[in-house]
């Protein structure tokens, strides 16, 4: 298909070397006595070495003595107090199994993706440099119609629109697919799919993650000369969607690779 001939062509040596701008980002500063750590070994046990072979902190076991305890009947005092000291052990070891369940339930959320503070995915050093210079991000987008604008999604993207109503239709955790006339364009590496108007078949799922308010935006109006200021804030309230998944029709999801077709497949989906 038409990408696959782009690629090996002169257009696919400059996103290679998008791709090689990236490489090494990720990788941890360098250190130039690692190479001296890495052959003498850590450095606790070259301390260690080096103190048995001095001598100086050398310890015999011969020349200590076991101190000897004697048995004293526990008073009612000391009752009290074995009590006492047994509740805290017992608290203590409370306090270790919530951090050990709390370690786990981090040990959980990292499986899913993650996101920065802005709500984008995350993504490593090297990708964001190789993007920028210029390499494809792959996958399918769409182009869709929702609350009288068109967004172009892709998977795990974050849509700000206007509140969506009525609310009880568009809660917070309701999920939603958006079909027909709505998806109005979709498309991957190897083909384009134009609707007339919508792309029948097409899908994308969206779940709603939180209804606030935006920014406060500041209007204020002046007439000169003639002591006649306004400022007034104003905070449109939004919906935020999350993208889950972008769907092409089925029978459409993998290019039809041909060996001498190099013209680029565009096709129009009634």
């Amino acid at each position: 298909v038409a990408y696959q001939a782009s690629m090996s062509s002169s257009h696919g040596t400059q996103l290679q070397l998008a791709l090689e701008e990236g490489k090494g980002k990720d990788d941890a500063p360098f250190d130039p006595f690692s190479q001296f750590l890495d052959q003498m070994g850590s450095t606790e046990n070259a301390n260690a070495d080096g103190y048995q072979q001095h001598g100086e902190f050398e310890v015999e076991e011969e020349h200590i003595e076991e101190a000897e305890f004697e048995e004293i009947a526990a008073t009612d005092g000391d009752e009290i107090g074995d009590d006492e000291d047994d509740d805290e052990a017992q608290h203590d070891e409370e306090i270790l199994d919530e951090d050990e369940d709390e370690e786990g339930d981090d040990d959980d959320d990292d499986e899913g993706p993650v996101y920065t503070t802005t709500g984008a995915l995350h993504r490593p050093k090297s990708e964001k440099i190789a993007l920028r210079a210029g390499y494809p991000a792959g996958g399918q987008f769409a182009v869709i119609h929702l609350a009288g604008r068109q967004h172009k999604v892709t998977k795990d993207d974050l849509l700000v629109v206007n509140k969506l109503k009525p609310v009880a239709h568009w809660c917070v955790g309701s999920t939603h697919t958006i079909k027909d006339d709505d998806v109005l364009l979709m498309g991957n590496q190897n083909k384009t799919l134009v609707g007339l108007p919508g792309v029948r078949g097409g899908e994308v799922d969206v779940m709603v993650e939180e209804i606030t308010r935006d920014k406060t935006l500041i209007i204020f109006k002046k007439r000169r000369r003639k002591n006649s200021r306004r400022k007034n804030g104003f905070r449109r309230q939004v919906t935020f969607l999350r993208v889950l998944d972008v769907r092409m029709p089925k029978g459409e999801e993998v290019g039809n690779v041909g060996d001498g077709d190099v013209e680029q497949e565009v096709r129009v989906a009634a």
